[in-house]
């Protein structure tokens, strides 16, 4: 894998529609648990000062925190001196000691800064500007007291809400300008097992030569690549129902039952399948390939769904004997992609999530497989 190109900038990831997300069946009212409480901004900075701290300022789903410069940090102080309501918060309240923000990090980072840290002075105010430049500190304690005791409104997921309907709660929720993605609301419900291997399968050498360093990993699109590959190893395709969130949220769901010595499998199948992708396609691993000359395409979702689940089902000998034959699996997957009246191309483009294009696709690479092994 020397020969990978290392001073490629483009991010080379094909734009894909999943289809239309069709709930199974309706969640149960009775399984929502979200509690709403009146608390004042103490409570919170109490929670933030405790060691350990028990509000995350840094869980694994969302992207960072202090992303609001000097000056909207101040504004925020300035709006609660002046009594201008804030924004509800949202935490995932399943551990009582630890709340994950769900809805409200850069309002908490600005608070943290100026209460807790007290590395922030306020600067660009628009209407308290005798106040400009003051740390928490300067001020008269009638105006820490002001800000220590200011209402605000939270509401709690409670513990026993399950995975499915959090899910679709953090989707509803996470409406304003930094929306959450679902690979990191998939984060944030699979904390542990789960998003450590995940992390960890992201992170091998094979799949940053080949999949990491041509993609923009700031939203966990690394980890979605990922997130496909062990959903569909650990579930059969045969049992993918409704739509590919549903499914992949199940996927990560089993991989917590399983021990340790079974996601080593996984994990060395993992890396077996790059291996043996990289053998047969090179630098046009997980590409649209043709048998017409044209730009090289870019990596599709489904195709690396596709073809590295495949591959790390096969034994040494069935995987040695495809490379030495692999100009004919290339030819064979070149036809896939030159057949208009194919829906394979349609299958791995749009409705990626459609549960007749999967299993088309499915079939489709599996058929060229035993056609190649079979020579």
């Amino acid at each position: 894998m020397e020969e990978v190109i290392n001073n490629s900038t483009e991010l080379e990831v094909e734009q894909e529609t999943q289809g239309e997300a069709l709930m199974d069946k309706p969640f149960n009212p009775a399984e929502i648990d979200i509690t709403s409480k009146s608390l004042i901004v103490d409570t919170l900075i109490k929670r933030l000062k405790a060691s350990p701290a028990e509000i995350d300022l840094a869980p694994a789903f969302q992207r960072k925190g202090d992303l609001w410069d000097k000056k909207k940090q101040s504004q925020l102080i300035e709006s609660i001196l002046i009594q201008f309501p804030l924004p509800s918060f949202y935490f995932d309240g399943s551990n009582n000691d630890n709340w994950l923000v769900v809805d409200g990090l850069q309002r908490l980072c600005a608070l943290r800064n100026f209460m807790v840290t007290k590395e922030l002075n306020l600067t660009g105010l628009e209407f308290l500007t005798k106040l400009e430049g003051s740390g928490y500190d300067d001020l008269p304690r009638n105006l820490q007291r002001q800000i220590e005791e200011t209402q605000i409104n939270a509401y709690i997921i409670n513990a026993g809400t399950p995975d499915d309907v959090k899910f679709n709660i953090f989707s509803r929720i996470n409406r304003g300008g930094m929306i959450l993605n679902p690979q990191e609301i998939r984060h944030a419900l699979n904390q542990g097992v789960a998003t450590k291997f995940i992390d960890d399968l992201a992170s091998v050498p094979e799949f940053q030569e080949m999949i990491g360093q041509y993609i923009n990993t700031d939203r966990m699109l690394d980890k979605e690549f990922v997130t496909r590959f062990l959903a569909f190893a650990v579930v059969p395709v045969e049992d993918y129902k409704t739509d590919l969130d549903t499914f992949l949220n199940f996927g990560l769901a089993k991989l917590k039952s399983l021990s340790e010595s079974e996601r080593d499998i996984i994990k060395s199948n993992f890396i077996e399948s790059l291996k043996l992708c990289w053998s047969i396609f090179g630098l046009d691993a997980f590409r649209k390939i043709s048998n017409q000359e044209g730009k090289r395409r870019p990596i599709n979702k489904a195709l690396f769904e596709v073809l590295s689940v495949n591959f790390a089902i096969m034994t040494t000998q069935e995987r040695k004997k495809l490379v030495e034959h692999k100009n004919n699996f290339i030819q064979y997957f070149k036809e896939l992609i030159d057949d208009k009246d194919s829906n394979f191309v349609s299958s791995i483009s749009s409705a990626t999530g459609n549960k007749t294009n999967i299993s088309f696709r499915y079939k489709s690479i599996q058929d060229i497989t035993q056609k190649t092994l079979a020579l």
